[in-house]
């Protein structure tokens, strides 16, 4: 492995996957219509993304385990971090409607570049 000189550790792939997930316009629009102060406070929601560690796909047929494992976490993380009230969040949330707001890519390869340990924080 031909290695950068300002590389000051080596690089450690983990065995996890990434799965980035983006917002779009009824994401969006749903949470510019929570309350009254939500359409300014959502006007750069757009550029939001989040990164979720998933476990590898065991078939090693696509980049991340099925999505189907995850959406309903990842939908009800994503809502919550907009708006806590579960009354104005949509309902049945299925898989459907998680692609419809939001888009979701795999990937498959996730190197740590620190060479400290990885601490969970604190819920």
């Amino acid at each position: 492995m031909l290695m950068a000189k300002s590389l000051k550790h080596m690089p450690r792939s983990i065995n996890r996957a990434a799965l980035v997930v983006r917002p779009r316009q009824p994401y969006l629009d749903w949470a510019a219509s929570v309350d009254a102060e939500a359409p300014e406070h959502a006007k750069d929601l757009h550029k939001r993304v989040s990164v979720y560690l998933l476990g590898e796909d065991p078939k090693e047929e696509d980049e991340t385990a099925p999505l189907e494992n995850y959406f309903e976490e990842i939908f009800e993380l994503e809502l919550s971090a907009w708006y806590t009230d579960e009354d104005l969040w949509p309902k049945p949330r299925t898989l459907a409607l998680f692609h419809e707001w939001f888009e979701a890519v795999g990937e498959s390869v996730v190197t740590d570049l620190e060479p400290g340990p990885i601490r969970a924080e604190k819920q």
